[in-house]
């Protein structure tokens, strides 16, 4: 009883850490985490060897592999080059607003969530400023975009590469593209039609012919003559690094698909976070000269590791928690989903994930919520549609409200931190509200009734 009241006091800290200390105080989630995994190892509600055999490597190394990737991509520009890609495509403000949601909803299937928030925010505070939209616009169509984006692969957000790790389930990649792809496009494309009613206003204020782009994402009218190819090209900082990190993502995103069919062959288990290393593996030791060579040292310097303390911290605090029968104590007087019940387990597992993922956010919900599946009895491919609908849900909840998704919190804070009014809790939560509702419903639709 004493661990689980330590357990549970730590985490509420955790928690407030996370909500007021990120304002206040200015400490970063990852920091947060830290805090509470350094807290639970003190006051001894996790030893030191639980703890490190707590923390799942796969997910780690996979992120490492991935991360490496991303940031290589991002330093030769090819990220941009994709985003200003689409945007040049775009002949009038709602043009702008489905690339915000569509476009950067399919790249975050790919690419990471984290990964395409960052990417948008210096689009939309140029963009805001050239066109006249309220910036508060197209930074809630950029996260509602990349969430539920996100779902239709394992490799989208932190928490569907934890089911696809955790669940026992064969074929993770292939699984979650069969499942998701149809009803996440659905959602993509109601989500751009609700935000583009519920901001008609602020739409119908700016005019627009065409957008063009130079070096600084200029927008200009059709009368300007502008060689876009020529400007887009010279967006790509590294050539070299360019062709060659966007080679290795293809074929680590090949690999992925590739090693799922040797698995069902019994030819071969390989795992994704292997794939992932080995991509980041090429991406480092292919010999390029000496200025990629250099640049390649920045890449691995630049990697987002705060993210992989996080993850480490985060796999500390939820096997804590887990262990003292804290966990147990709270879903005791929660419905537990029934493995021998279809309809019954696919209402209890969106809900739960709709409501806790605001307390606990996404990822953690996820990461405890995994536990309490396989300890029911939910493992591997005969509960595909369970673990579908925890991993949809999850991530859709970072629509309903801020906290019920990290990419929410850091949309805000980078867009404040240059010095763009970001939205308010209420803003977000209004307009939140429906967009979730027919998430569901659509997610639904697919898993249960169709």
């Amino acid at each position: 009883m004493q661990g689980y009241i330590v357990a549970s006091a730590i985490f509420g800290i955790v928690y407030f850490l996370i909500i007021v200390g990120r304002r206040r105080f200015h400490i970063p989630i990852w920091a947060s985490m830290l805090i509470g995994a350094i807290l639970m190892l003190v006051f001894q509600v996790i030893s030191l060897e639980s703890a490190l055999r707590s923390i799942n490597l796969d997910v780690i190394g996979f992120l490492f592999g991935m991360f490496s990737i991303v940031t290589a991509l991002d330093r030769a520009g090819v990220l941009k080059l994709i985003a200003i890609r689409m945007l040049t495509r775009a002949k009038d403000v709602n043009s702008v607003l489905l690339v915000f949601v569509l476009g950067m909803g399919i790249l975050s299937a790919f690419l990471v969530n984290d990964t395409i928030a960052l990417l948008g925010i210096p689009l939309i505070v140029y963009i805001s400023k050239h066109i006249g939209i309220r910036p508060v616009v197209l930074l809630i169509s950029l996260a509602f975009g990349i969430s539920v984006g996100s779902t239709m692969t394992p490799i989208g957000n932190p928490q569907n590469l934890l089911i696809a790790i955790q669940s026992g389930i064969s074929l993770p990649f292939t699984t979650f593209i069969v499942h998701l792809t149809i009803p996440t496009l659905i959602n993509l494309f109601l989500t751009y039609m609700i935000l583009r009613f519920y901001f008609r206003k602020d739409l119908s204020t700016v005019e627009m012919t065409r957008i063009y782009q130079d070096k600084k994402l200029t927008l200009t009218t059709a009368t300007n003559s502008v060689d876009e190819k020529s400007v887009l090209l010279s967006i790509i900082q590294n050539a070299h690094l360019a062709r060659t990190s966007s080679v290795i993502l293809l074929l680590t995103i090949a690999s992925f698909i590739i090693s799922e069919f040797l698995h069902l062959l019994h030819i071969a288990d390989i795992r994704l976070s292997v794939i992932a290393l080995l991509g980041a593996a090429a991406l480092y030791f292919i010999n390029g000269g000496n200025r990629i060579d250099v640049l390649k040292k920045e890449i691995l310097k630049n990697v987002d590791y705060s993210v992989l303390v996080f993850f480490a911290a985060m796999f500390v605090v939820t096997s804590a928690l887990w262990s003292s029968g804290a966990i147990s104590t709270i879903m005791s007087h929660i419905p537990s989903p029934n493995p021998n019940n279809f309809v019954q387990s696919n209402t209890i597992i969106l809900v739960v994930s709709i409501l806790l993922s605001q307390i606990l956010s996404n990822v953690p919900f996820v990461a405890l919520y995994n536990l309490v599946m396989l300890n029911h009895g939910f493992a591997g491919d005969a509960h595909i549609s369970q673990w579908m609908m925890l991993a949809s849900a999850s991530t859709i909840a970072g629509n309903l409200t801020i906290l019920g998704a990290a990419s929410n919190i850091i949309i805000s804070d980078v867009a404040e931190a240059k010095g763009v009014k970001s939205f308010t809790f209420f803003e977000f939560l209004k307009i939140g509200l429906p967009v979730t509702l027919v998430d569901i419903i659509i997610y639904y639709l697919f898993f249960v009734i169709i």
